[in-house]
């Protein structure tokens, strides 16, 4: 048992022994397998600190390359330096000849390009570029080659030339032997000029375009030459080809502009362009109409330009309006600007390729479309547009441009549009935008038809008020929004006549609007007052609301509808469009917040089938101002520069108004496009207005009508009625106030009516005094000095203002409840409107009448500002009952 248990003890240390061994063994391996991994990694990171990088080498290389261009111009201006200076010299003549004294200078050019790839700045040198200057160089050495060869100097064998130094070489006579075998003298002569051109074409990079463009360049150059002035003026206006009219008044306008674009050359004596008379809109004719002779120039008529009792003579375009002036940006810059864009995107991680340019009178647009990028899963991956939107400042600083917008996408367009300034820009007149095709084309359709301007490709943007219905603008000072107000104007001015045009102009500021004081097509002088603005709006809603009466009698449902029904009865007038038009906005939301905007807003959703349209302009488009009510009716607007992103998304609900350029650079929503539309507002010099507004002050005078006499001649057209009982006439179940005849006019009202001619306006129902009718002398209009007459004065629409200007302070109601109504009042010794709607069962309208009528001549007092009731003053015996 003892020897067993020592033998165990024994195995025991062995195994232990054993099992120590194996660890200090394994400890020692990986101690030295732990050294071995260390040194061969320093090893590793020694043999990569000692490598230089491939950026070094072509540094090192470059440096030696300048080297080598500097000794090879010193072995060719001191070849007898020494052996290896001869050496090269001879090598270098032998091999180009006349064109070794270019080679230093080629190698100067290599070793500055590898220099700067060496620094990590590689120059771009396209690789058409350096093709196109390697073939002008072969070029020129076989020219010199060949050169040599024709000319009388005993040299007939092109080696013999490369071996005295002259012509080209060995390098061009190779192309000399080898032409001069094949094709002879004169093919290698034509050889030679067509691979020059290509040359020529492959280094300055022209296109087909550019190639055309200076083709029709050099032609018109050639047919000017003899009457082309010393020197070439760079802002050239832009001529048209326009030809004499017709004898048929019917004729078409010819194409204003030449198809090839381009611009003629300035003359030392500009002929003057023949002025062309606008074609006339005319109305179906049921019987034929005698011709009267008129006082102005004949000129054409439009749809509405002959009245029953007036000559209106529209203004013709070329005589109201100048031609605008074209800025044309090389097409060198434009190409540059595109190469740009696309290194400027590829530096930032967006490579894109510029697939279409569009230039315009203020800006260039780039359509540029994404390319793919390589992921590094392998997959290739389309750039994101969003990428490219966000990097306009980029583009913006590497343009060396003011501002750039990116419209991401355009819409219907597979790119995306970069937007770039041109260096100069172009004056885009309305003459430009009224003479083309697409102007005729709305102009037809409707009379209502404006010139905005020309968007980024130069085409004109023409809006519809018929079709917008109103249209919105905003902008800060100086961005142009008061000359597009002024190219409205004169767009309406241009196509109307007093008879089928009105307007109604608020100017707070007295400044834009005033100046149009004095001309036919106003309904009353220009609003400056602001507290007298809001019964303006008032007048417009009656006016609104007397149109729909009448169109439910005749059975119209537009003012078009309504027009050619009264015209097959000649007994009614057509009523005319009426445009209200309003400079600032700001100051009546001021004045009255929620009077202006409930009057704005039901006049926006409900005027436009009776022919009435508002402009509304703005230079603060915040949302106190430009109200979610107000903007929701308002589909069209117009947005000049403003100071932010905020105010641009007041005025189209998105950004890009405050990249704009300022000075008639504008945004266009059109109440039918998905997105804004970039363009060059209109523009209307003060001599061209002060010229449109002294031709209808004039023809206002030529015009006057007394008011008595265009009654008498009215009432002989309509039948004679028979005799009938005399009784009281009929008073409205719910206004009580008399019906309005269908046959009355809405407004017929001239600016050169006196007193004596007073106009006839639609008014509210009040009781007319009784005036002698007195028959027109004819003699005043031989002897207008016999009888001195006070200036003609236009007449207020609303029956408060008519009230100051007569200065009639007597207040009168015609209404049969008046004297229940004051009696219950004083019975109850309380006043209210609510209480005379729950007594008499009325409107209303009716109600709030009899009130303040009650308030005005004293029977109750004034409105205590809360929900309770007047008071009703004392009761003096002043016999007010006894007047109703």
């Amino acid at each position: 048992m003892a020897k067993k248990t020592s033998n165990r003890k024994t195995s025991s240390r062995k195994s232990s022994a054993t099992r120590g061994g194996t660890r200090s063994s394994s400890r020692s391996s990986s101690k030295r397998s732990t050294t071995r991994k260390k040194t061969t990694g320093n090893r590793s990171t020694s043999r990569k600190q000692s490598r230089v990088s491939l950026q070094q080498k072509v540094l090192f290389g470059g440096i030696g390359v300048v080297f080598l261009s500097a000794l090879l111009a010193l072995s060719l201006l001191a070849p007898s330096q020494g052996q290896l200076t001869t050496v090269l010299t001879d090598l270098m003549l032998n091999l180009f000849g006349w064109g070794g004294w270019l080679v230093p200078f080629i190698t100067l050019l290599v070793g500055i390009y590898l220099v700067f790839w060496g620094m990590d700045q590689p120059l771009e040198l396209p690789t058409f570029r350096l093709l196109g200057a390697g073939i002008l160089f072969t070029v020129f050495e076989t020219a010199a080659s060949l050169g040599v060869l024709l000319s009388a100097n005993g040299l007939n064998d092109v080696w013999a030339i490369a071996k005295a130094h002259r012509g080209g070489g060995y390098y061009g006579g190779l192309f000399v032997y080898a032409l001069m075998n094949a094709i002879g003298p004169l093919g290698t002569v034509f050889t030679l000029l067509v691979v020059a051109i290509l040359g020529l074409i492959l280094v300055s990079g022209l296109t087909r375009d550019d190639m055309t463009y200076y083709l029709h360049e050099f032609v018109a150059w050639i047919k000017t030459r003899p009457e082309r002035d010393p020197e070439v003026a760079i802002n050239t206006p832009r001529t048209r080809r326009v030809t004499a009219p017709s004898e048929e008044p019917a004729a078409t306008q010819p194409p204003l502009l030449p198809e090839d674009g381009v611009p003629a050359r300035p003359v030392r004596e500009p002929k003057r362009e023949p002025a062309v008379k606008r074609p006339s809109r005319r109305i179906p004719e049921s019987a034929p109409q005698k011709e009267e002779p008129t006082i102005l120039s004949p000129v054409f008529l439009g749809n509405n330009g002959r009245s029953k009792d007036h000559h209106w003579e529209l203004p013709t375009v070329p005589d109201m309006l100048n031609p605008g002036m074209d800025q044309d940006t090389s097409g060198v810059v434009i190409r540059e600007q595109s190469r740009v864009i696309e290194h400027t995107l590829d530096s930032f991680g967006a490579p894109a390729k510029v697939v279409e340019i569009n230039q315009g009178p203020t800006i260039t647009q780039f359509g540029v479309e994404p390319s793919y990028i390589q992921m590094r899963n392998g997959k290739r991956t389309k750039v994101k547009v969003g990428k490219i939107a966000g990097l306009a400042d980029d583009l913006a600083l590497a343009l060396e441009a003011k501002s750039i917008r990116i419209q991401a996408p355009v819409p219907g367009k597979g790119y995306v549009g970069i937007e770039v300034p041109n260096p100069a820009k172009a004056l885009v007149s309305l003459r430009d935008v009224m003479e083309t095709a697409a102007f005729q084309k709305s102009a037809r359709k409707s009379p209502l038809a404006i010139g905005l301007g020309q968007d980024v490709g130069g085409q004109p943007i023409v809006a519809n008020l018929d079709a917008m219905p109103h249209l919105l603008i905003a902008g800060t000072t100086g961005s142009g929004k008061s000359i597009c107000v002024n190219s409205i104007i004169t767009s309406l001015l241009l196509q109307n006549t007093p008879d089928s045009l009105k307007l109604v102009m608020v100017d707070p500021k007295r400044v834009e609007l005033t100046g149009y004081n004095g001309i036919p097509h106003l309904a009353a002088p220009v609003i400056v007052e602001i507290d007298k603005v809001i019964g303006t709006l008032q007048w417009a809603l009656r006016e609104m609301d007397s149109r729909y009466k009448r169109f439910a009698e005749v059975g119209a449902r537009n003012i078009v509808d309504y027009n050619k029904k009264v015209r097959r009865h000649k007994t009614l007038e057509p009523i005319p469009y009426i445009v209200i038009i309003i400079d600032e906005l700001a100051d009546l939301m001021m004045l009255s917040p929620e009077d202006t905007e409930r009057s704005i807003t039901r006049l926006a959703q409900l005027a436009r089938a009776t022919g009435m349209h508002m402009v509304i302009a703005t230079q603060r488009p915040s949302v106190d101002v430009v109200t979610g009510l107000i903007k929701a009716n308002f589909p069209a607007r117009v947005a000049f520069a403003v100071a932010s992103g905020t105010d641009s998304r007041v005025i189209l609900d998105a950004t890009g108004a405050e990249r704009l350029l300022g000075q008639g650079d504008m945004l266009y929503q059109s109440p039918d496009a998905p997105a804004p539309v970039r363009a060059q507002g209109c523009f209307v010099s003060d001599g061209e207005l002060t010229k449109l507004i002294a031709y209808w002050q004039r023809a206002r005078r030529f015009n006057v009508v007394p008011a008595e006499e265009s009654i008498q001649k009215r009432e002989s057209r309509r039948p004679i009625p028979k005799p009938q009982p005399r009784t009281a006439p009929a008073r409205d179940a719910e206004t009580g106030t008399m019906p309005t005849p269908v046959d009355a006019p809405i407004i017929k009202m001239d600016a050169s009516t006196t007193d004596e001619a007073k106009t006839v306006v639609n008014q509210p129902p009040v009781r007319e005094k009784a005036a002698p009718q007195s028959r027109p002398n004819p003699q005043l209009k031989e002897e207008p000095a016999a009888t001195p007459k006070p200036p003609p004065s236009q007449q207020p629409l609303w029956e408060a203002l008519q009230a100051e200007e007569t200065e009639d302070d007597v207040p009168e109601l015609d209404d049969e409840l008046l004297p229940e109504a004051i009696a219950l009042v004083r019975k109850l010794n309380k006043a209210s409107t609510s209480l005379l709607q729950r007594r008499f069962r009325i409107g209303y309208t009716r109600a709030a009448r009899i009130v303040d009528y009650m308030a005005e001549v004293g029977i109750i007092g004034p409105p205590t500002g809360t929900s309770k009731a007047r008071e009703v003053l004392p009761w003096q015996d002043d016999g007010e009952t006894n007047e109703t």
